[in-house]
């Protein structure tokens, strides 16, 4: 007979380590006390293995039911050695700290530690994101032992065991690297803030608020999808959860209303992938561009800022004129909450305030997430649906840590691939390859690496997929001559859109198996949807406007052209303005609304001009239809 259990009991102790991760996480790097790097990283690490052996067992089929005895044995037995890792990293601070660089010793302790570590950010990578990224992890690490048998053109000299292990668990150019020192402080940081805003139950306000400004408009239930994606996506790292965070709601409204099954699983998907664009935390991608640029973080959410506006209008205006061309209806009545019971509300909304505040007045963004989290504590005591007992602060402690999982899970095994890029230098030959491949064809290189990135990104949540192509993709664009900035930003868009991207859409799968849709269909439909994010990359390459840097007015005038032109972008797509387009219209209104874009005194004059023509034959058309009506 086999013997069988389910691992819920395991729970009570994945709180306590939880609770006990989070309250680390606010002493350490909260300002109070000091740890030396190797040892905060190390804990934080170790305290998410555990967490993740206790609460997600090795196959999905056995998620919330019983189980074979011997996989949940194993587990704890993975967690004693996640336990021994953390102690190693206490006992032997002193001679990391000292270590000499490919010099000293790797003992036998530290090439099984090292191993085990290793394998273990593997299999906790592959439960909390599946496959992707552990097979991408898996790749590099065969490329690094085996990469001196491949082509001197992709290959490298050769790198031994020992160095590979010293340099992925000895030293911070593998695991315990840039990507998890960010995961481990500043992600952890925004991950508690979103964490005690759901807790409190102050995010509510997000979709009510969302609810009540679309409430008469065509189609509201799509433009709610897009407030409270918008809203919400921001500060998660995942755009397929905040698709099941939104989408159960906004999805079946949408096909209740009338859109189409696709079109509203792809709505959904569009909406939630933006919210990863969307400053203040971009998925908190903007923390690991700050740190990895030198740039600042108040630079990179600046120049984001005109981007993520533009596609949002974009996916805002494609709905509206869907709405109207098929004449669908309005959030239903008894959805749209009271004005002023929301009203009441908005204070929900100072946290996110107090944190951009905090952050423009020059706080570090650690002190920024801690200042916001401690508002919401404050700010909880005003109402009885939203006050925060203590074991509502336990609660929402225990949900930042294990909202932590998948982020620092995935930083540590894009650490894994930083370290073999770095070390066999395969970063390099990627650069060269693409650039000879473009020659001197600015155009093409993007093309190549937008291509590139897509393929990189393909099932890799938001963080470790920047990471991977900011550490290929960017330096080729820098070598080009693109500034820092655009290139950095150029290839974190096309590594995030990779989850709208047929074939893989990960994020368009999801909101189809929401919408009981087509998941290839719903994927066309969302690439459609998006395609601004698809072109502004190319765009602010070229035209640094768009990113609010330049001449005040160059910049001034990008906005209020790009805005229209997106416009005409939309109507050439859903093949509708003021009344149905003709298919010569179509290709027209789609080259108006791109030279709107674009910035640029002459292709604004030659793209108002052509959208200015349509809009007026539009216009007579739809009067002289009117006067045929009556």
């Amino acid at each position: 007979m086999k013997l069988t259990a389910n691992r819920s009991f395991l729970k009570p102790v994945a709180y306590v380590v939880g609770v006990a991760l989070a309250i680390y996480q606010i002493i350490f790097t909260g300002g109070f006390y000091v740890l030396e790097p190797p040892l905060l990283r190390g804990v934080h690490l170790a305290a998410i293995m555990i967490m993740v052996f206790l609460l997600v067992p090795p196959f999905a089929k056995y998620k919330g039911k019983e189980e074979p005895i011997i996989f949940i044995g194993i587990d704890l037995l993975l967690c004693c050695i996640a336990i021994a890792i953390g102690c190693y990293f206490y006992v032997e601070l002193e001679n990391l700290l000292n270590r000499i660089v490919y010099v000293d010793e790797v003992t036998t302790v530290d090439l099984w530690l090292g191993t085990a570590c290793i394998l273990l950010v593997l299999e906790i990578t592959r439960r909390t994101t599946g496959f992707p990224l552990f097979c991408v992890a898996v790749a590099f690490l065969l490329y690094a032992l085996f990469g001196d048998n491949l082509p001197t053109s992709i290959g490298h000299n050769g790198i031994s065991y020992d160095r590979l292990v010293e340099m992925q668990f000895l030293l911070s150019d593998g695991i315990f690297g840039t990507c998890l020192a960010t995961g481990a402080t500043m992600i952890f940081a925004f991950i508690m803030f979103g964490a005690f805003l759901e807790r409190s139950n102050m995010s509510s306000v997000f979709m009510e608020l969302a609810c009540l400004l679309t409430k008469r408009s065509k189609g509201g239930p799509a433009k709610v999808a897009i407030f409270a994606s918008a809203l919400f996506g921001t500060i998660s790292g995942s755009s397929p959860a905040n698709v099941y965070s939104t989408g159960i709601f906004t999805i079946p409204l949408m096909k209740r209303v009338g859109y189409s099954p696709a079109f509203a699983g792809a709505v959904e998907s569009v909406a939630s992938t933006g919210g990863q664009l969307m400053p203040p935390v971009m998925g908190a991608a903007a923390f690991i561009m700050a740190d990895i640029t030198g740039l600042g973080y108040v630079s990179i959410a600046t120049a984001a800022v005109l981007p993520s506006v533009l596609y949002y209008w974009a996916l805002l205006s494609m709905i509206h004129l869907e709405a109207v061309r098929k004449d669908l209806g309005y959030l239903p009545p008894e959805l749209v909450p009271d004005t002023r019971t929301v009203m009441k509300k908005l204070y929900y909304l100072a946290p996110i305030f107090i944190l951009i505040a905090a952050l423009y007045m020059g706080r570090s963004v650690i002190a920024s997430a801690f200042f916001a989290t401690a508002s919401i504590v404050v700010l909880s005591f005003f109402s009885k649906e939203t006050r925060l007992n203590f074991r509502g602060l336990c609660d929402a402690l225990f949900l930042s840590s294990k909202n932590a999982m998948m982020i620092s899970s995935c930083c540590a095994a894009a650490g894994i691939i930083v370290g073999v890029i770095t070390i066999s230098g395969v970063g390099y030959k990627f650069i060269s390859v693409i650039t000879d491949l473009a020659g001197n064809n600015l155009f093409l290189l993007m093309l190549y690496l937008a291509v590139t990135c897509i393929v990189l990104g393909m099932g890799v949540p938001t963080a470790p997929a920047y990471v991977i192509v900011a550490t290929l993709g960017a330096p080729a664009l820098m070598k080009a001559g693109v500034p820092m900035v655009s290139a950095h930003l150029f290839v974190f868009y096309f590594a995030i859109l990779s989850v709208i991207t047929p074939p893989v859409c990960v994020t368009a799968f999801a909101g189809a198996a929401i919408a009981e849709a087509h998941p290839m269909k719903t994927g066309f439909v969302s690439c459609k949807l998006g395609i601004v994010a698809f072109i502004i990359p190319f765009m602010f390459v070229y035209q640094p406007a768009l990113l609010l840097i330049g001449d005040p007015f160059e910049v001034i005038q990008a906005c209020a052209t790009s805005i229209i032109g997106v416009l005409g972008l939309a109507a050439g797509l859903q093949g509708y303005m003021f009344v149905e387009a003709k298919l010569w219209e179509r290709p027209i209104l789609l080259a108006g609304g791109l030279l709107m874009i674009y910035p640029g005194t002459f292709t604004d004059i030659i793209g108002i001009g052509i959208m200015c023509a349509i809009a007026a034959l539009h216009l007579i058309r739809k009067r002289s239809m009117a006067g045929a009506s009556a």
